[in-house]
């Protein structure tokens, strides 16, 4: 079965759907990762999130279900957030998320790029989906999806 999903703008008032599920799906990678958890930061992240272009809210059945934050430049599309709620992972949904941004920069000749904790195991869903390593940081993993019919000059 096929869930439909809707994306919806996100605002200030999505915060504590986008907050709880934020946290309950990173606290525990960033304590194991990094040895604490800074709450009022990690608010802060998600409040600035809330207020960007790009950012929706994922919507299924009329329920919120999850979130997102994408950015775009001259040469690439960025996925900055991908949160689902845990009931609803594992059935396609951020799959067809990412195809849909896959295809938004293959028609438009870009890159997409995210970062993930290297401790995260979503990384494993980005490499099935065609992604790369391309570089890393102390804690995070910089990956790429290129289209091959496609070369960045």
């Amino acid at each position: 079965m096929d869930l439909v999903f809707q994306l919806r703008s996100a605002c200030s008032a999505d915060f504590g759907f986008a907050w709880s599920l934020y946290r309950g799906l990173m606290k525990s990678l960033t304590v194991e990762l990094l040895g604490r958890w800074n709450e009022p930061g990690q608010k802060r992240v998600v409040e600035l999130a809330l207020t960007q272009e790009g950012t929706s809210i994922i919507v299924i059945d009329g329920s919120d279900v999850g979130w997102l934050q994408v950015g775009e430049s001259s040469d690439a599309i960025y996925l900055g957030q991908l949160y689902l709620a845990p009931e609803l992972q594992n059935r396609g949904i951020g799959t067809a998320i990412v195809t849909e941004l896959r295809d938004k920069a293959r028609q438009a000749g870009k890159a997409l790029t995210l970062d993930v904790m290297k401790n995260n195991r979503a990384r494993f869903f980005y490499e099935r989906l065609g992604f790369q390593v391309i570089g890393q940081s102390e804690h995070k993993l910089k990956m790429r999806w290129q289209d091959n019919n496609y070369e960045v000059t």
